[in-house]
């Protein structure tokens, strides 16, 4: 798993360029390498394979397009991958 130091130029990028993409792509999920928007995709599964498939176990970002305000989400949870149910 990338650390958080990884991928700060691609968060840096996404908050950015959200204003931007909210309009364009508001409820989608990005994949950002560095500074390019490499790919935009309906779910979060989509996206991240694309990224795995593309960059290997190099950095990449994978973000839902939202308003900021609204509540944090954690990929993982949201997808399946992980399970908060005790």
């Amino acid at each position: 798993m990338a650390s958080i130091e990884a991928i700060a130029e691609e968060y840096a990028f996404f908050r950015q360029m959200l204003a931007e993409w909210l309009p364009l792509y508001g409820g989608r999920w990005v994949l950002i390498k560095k500074t390019q928007l490499v790919g935009v995709f309906d779910t979060f599964p989509d996206a991240y394979a694309e990224g795995v498939e593309r960059f290997g176990g190099g950095p990449f970002l994978v973000m839902r397009v939202q308003d900021q305000a609204a509540s944090e989400q954690i990929p993982a949870l949201s997808s399946g991958i992980l399970n908060a149910h005790i």
